[in-house]
């Protein structure tokens, strides 16, 4: 027979085992609902955004393309990281740059952006774009996958994959976006990095080209 002691040692175990349980059940739910609020969060901003780009495309169709890409550029900006993609398509040269070539460098990045997208963008008053899927990508990273499409099928369809994190306030901004495959992000990382490294980090030669290329 088990002894008195033995039996509120084992009886203080279970209790603890249970707590424990208890304690990981509900983290686990708060975890999954969290992940599960994210992805919507993530998904509403990019319909969103979809939203007023199609607003802008069919507004602005008559438009000369300068004024067109302005008014774009404005949407643009709205929902993209800017911080973050100028500093992961400078890698560690960002640190060397002063305030004012950050400042520089961030104008004529967005320019380089709204030239790789705003036909795609602007192709929305004509064209219709479908979601796919979403998924979560680690911790913080939700990545959505939609297509523009053409009703009549004269234009072949065009896949995107967006890739968003929440900010310091919650909301999430684009961090990334691949067209067909191609990261904007990856391919102007290559191209800073290439002009950095044979110029010893010089920014200024790398805003001369990024200026003279727009």
């Amino acid at each position: 027979m088990l002894s008195l002691k033995s039996f509120w040692i084992r009886k203080k175990i279970s209790k603890f085992l249970n707590y424990t349980f208890l304690i990981f059940l509900i983290f686990n739910v708060n975890l999954n609902k969290s992940f599960s609020d994210n992805l919507e969060m993530g998904e509403a901003t990019i319909q969103q955004m979809i939203i007023e780009a199609q607003k802008h495309a069919i507004n602005t169709i008559k438009l000369e393309p300068n004024v067109r890409s302005l008014k774009i550029e404005l949407l643009i900006k709205k929902y993209i990281n800017l911080d973050f993609m100028s500093k992961a398509t400078t890698g560690t040269f960002w640190k060397k740059a002063s305030e004012i070539q950050r400042e520089k460098y961030k104008v004529a990045l967005l320019k380089q952006i709204v030239l790789s997208i705003e036909e795609h963008l602007n192709t929305l008053a004509k064209l219709s774009y479908k979601p796919i899927k979403s998924e979560r990508r680690g911790k913080k990273l939700i990545y959505v996958k939609g297509v523009i499409e053409d009703p009549a099928k004269k234009k072949p369809s065009v896949n995107l994959l967006w890739k968003l994190a929440a900010n310091k306030n919650g909301s999430f901004l684009i961090l990334d976006l691949e067209i067909e495959g191609i990261s904007l992000v990856s391919s102007q990382k290559a191209e800073s990095l290439s002009i950095l490294r044979k110029n010893r980090g010089n920014f200024d030669i790398l805003l001369n080209n990024m200026t003279r290329n727009n």
